[in-house]
């Protein structure tokens, strides 16, 4: 019997109708206990993959790639994300995510660091591809994990706190990355994109270790809550016995299919973007890495602080669908903004603030609907499904735009094809999406 399901059996406290401040307050118990060390893993998760979006500046000429070649080793990680994602997530499932996600969390680290090793294209593109199978389930199960301990009536903010993680990656991540490549280079005979490899890699190991250490899987399974607090927050979840997971109820299931769509959308224009804002401030005229590092940071800290805002106004109102709608909407003209601005530094600052208003605010929307509309023994597979089809956008964006920029010998027709794809995700929420309140 799993340790879940002997946790399960023991007697609980009944708890009768308990109030919303109860309610509150055990939520935000376990948010300060579970939140915090699932954030700094997923800073330095995407740390990991934008990282590449900076050493391009060097690695290119170093590795002898053009725009198209390096939009295919970095999109190659979405390839082996593919792949991993939801055998991955079952696993999580069945051993958790205290031991599960750490394992993931080393061998991420090691491949990313081993980045710096590489010689040529096709080096680049292997380790790419494996950096994506091992961090392939450690989003999803983040998500999953989350449905374990917080009630949906507060899962849209307790999913936009986790996903700060995301935009202050950006935040923190632009200026380490420029400075590293700046101060670095040439340290010790080594190349300041090679430093970057390795600097950015090995701190995983040591979250890895920590989330070990401090996550508890159920909230059955926490000391650190009393026998009431237990009882209030699973009686706030429905009281539910997880069923085991089951593929054909994930699989055959709507929503595993039309939230994969919409996640598609979503990431093939945050990747599209991501992977390619460095460049895009280089060609405007700035020279520095380290300058390009603190623009890259500006969209990200507006982003940030919409996505907490329209979150916590989504949960609030307890509505999903014009929500999203308004956040693809966003995207999408910011995304045109941005193409009708890129000679100059301000206009193009002004459409990648709107663009990661949109699409920051618009990806942790995007996981309330998952979490409310696949039941327990479809949840696992179905997520898994979502951030696997989903993630393939992470490679179709920066090839997308690393090939039209190259047949038009600029940016702007990839810039407005991925506006196009923002705007029918748009239509698309607003037409498809039905969530009862």
């Amino acid at each position: 019997m799993s340790d879940f399901a002997t946790a399960a059996s023991r007697s609980e406290p009944t708890v009768t109708a308990p109030s919303t401040g109860e309610v509150d307050a055990v939520v935000r118990k376990a948010a300060w206990r579970l939140v915090p060390i699932l954030f700094l893993a997923y800073l330095i998760n995407f740390i990991d993959r934008i990282n590449i979006s900076f050493a391009k500046l060097q690695m290119s000429s170093a590795l002898g790639l053009d725009d198209v070649a390096f939009g295919i080793g970095a999109g190659m990680f979405f390839i082996g994300y593919f792949f991993f994602e939801v055998p991955s997530n079952m696993i999580l499932e069945r051993i958790g995510a205290r031991r599960w996600v750490p394992i993931i969390m080393v061998f991420w680290g090691l491949a990313t660091a081993a980045l710096a090793f590489v010689s040529t294209p096709m080096e680049f593109y292997l380790i790419r591809f494996f950096i994506g199978f091992a961090e392939a389930g450690f989003f999803p199960g983040v998500v999953l994990f989350l449905t374990y301990w917080f009630p949906v009536s507060h899962r849209g903010r307790i999913m936009a706190l986790f996903m700060t993680g995301l935009a202050i990656s950006g935040v923190l991540g632009g200026p380490l990355c420029g400075a590293i490549m700046q101060y670095l280079d040439g340290v010790a005979g080594i190349a300041g994109w090679q430093w970057l490899m390795t600097t950015t890699g090995l701190p995983s190991l040591l979250v890895g270790a920590a989330i070990y250490r401090l996550l508890t899987d159920h909230p059955d399974q926490a000391a650190w809550l009393d026998e009431r607090e237990r009882a209030v927050l699973k009686q706030s979840l429905g009281n539910q016995e997880r069923p085991k997971a089951s593929v054909k109820e994930g699989f055959f299931n709507f929503w595993s299919w039309n939230c994969a769509l919409i996640y598609f959308l979503l990431v093939c224009g945050g990747y599209g973007l991501s992977f390619w804002m460095p460049t895009l401030f280089r060609n405007a005229g700035v020279a520095s890495s380290l300058d390009i590092g603190l623009l890259v940071a500006l969209p990200n800290l507006v982003g940030v602080v919409a996505m907490l805002l329209i979150c916590r106004h989504s949960d609030r109102t307890q509505e999903r669908r014009w929500h999203l709608t308004f956040c693809f909407a966003l995207g999408s003209a910011g995304y045109a903004v941005t193409a009708s601005q890129l000679g100059s530094v301000p206009g193009m600052l002004l459409g990648l603030c709107i663009a990661h208003v949109g699409i920051l605010s618009g990806v942790p929307m995007s996981w309330t609907i998952p979490t409310r509309m696949l039941a327990p023994s479809a949840a696992a597979v179905g997520i898994g499904i979502i951030a696997s089809v989903g993630n393939l956008g992470g490679f179709a964006g920066p090839v997308l735009i690393g090939k039209l920029s190259e047949q038009a010998g600029g940016f702007a027709v990839g810039m407005l094809v991925v506006a196009c794809l923002s705007l029918f995700g748009a239509l698309w929420t607003a037409l498809t999406v039905r969530i009862p309140r």
